[in-house]
């Protein structure tokens, strides 16, 4: 198993990144329908409003684990790249970048800029590292 995933995950995460980039810009019916967007830099605010909202269960998985999980392949980039093998470069490189497509997305009127996709996003990254290592040192 380790050997597969290590064998094509450059071809997956290379795939999995543009569908990335598709959900976050042209997915989820994004796209300017007159709707304002908006900056939200305050941490958990997003999450309580979901909590306090009239969401279904679905709905709060779908955003919350959402943007989790989906970022979890993204703590593998080690496989590409050794320097990232180690946190305190994955990390900060990741949360440049992730802060880069979330700001992006409110520059092009895609979405909304919320802190707290940034903090699961990296929270995600970091599970998925953590299994990158649980897994690299079998």
């Amino acid at each position: 198993m380790k050997n597969f995933l290590f064998k094509y995950y450059p071809i997956f995460i290379n795939i999995y990144t543009v569908w990335i980039l598709y959900m976050m810009f042209f997915g989820f019916y994004r796209g300017n329908h007159g709707s304002e967007y908006t900056i939200n830099p305050y941490p958990f605010e997003s999450i309580k409003s979901v909590f306090s909202s009239y969401w279904s269960n679905k709905e709060i998985f779908k955003n919350i684990a959402g943007n989790i999980i989906l970022f979890m392949p993204y703590g593998f980039l080690g496989i590409l790249y050794p320097k990232l093998q180690q946190y305190k470069y994955l990390f900060p490189t990741f949360f440049i970048a992730i802060n880069y497509l979330e700001f992006s997305q409110y520059f092009f009127e895609r979405g909304y800029a919320e802190f707290d996709d940034v903090m699961m996003n990296c929270f995600g990254m970091t599970l998925g590292f953590v299994c990158y290592r649980l897994l690299n040192h079998k």
